[in-house]
């Protein structure tokens, strides 16, 4: 996935990873520096704005097609028990 500009980035990173992260997935990977900015920024922006639910860790690989941006996250204390792991409604 490749995006034109940082608000592309915003509205495919809000629709989807954003969300997903910690609940259905730990991380995300991209060869796109925008959604990596862009996820980054959200999820420490997430964490600020209320009671922090994870540390958030990036790091990156050059490979033979790039770079390759890796995001993730740790859970600083367990999912509640009624949520199955699943995203909230």
């Amino acid at each position: 996935m490749s995006v034109g500009s940082l608000h592309e980035a915003y509205e495919w990173i809000t629709s989807g990873p954003l969300l997903e992260i910690r609940y259905l997935y730990s991380g995300y990977q991209t060869t796109d520096w925008m959604l990596a900015h862009v996820l980054v920024f959200e999820l420490t922006r997430l964490n600020t704005i209320s009671v922090p639910q994870f540390l958030v860790h990036a790091d990156y690989d050059l490979t033979s097609e790039g770079i390759l941006y890796k995001i993730w996250v740790t859970p600083l204390s367990p999912l509640p028990a009624n949520s199955d792991g699943e995203k909230p409604e």
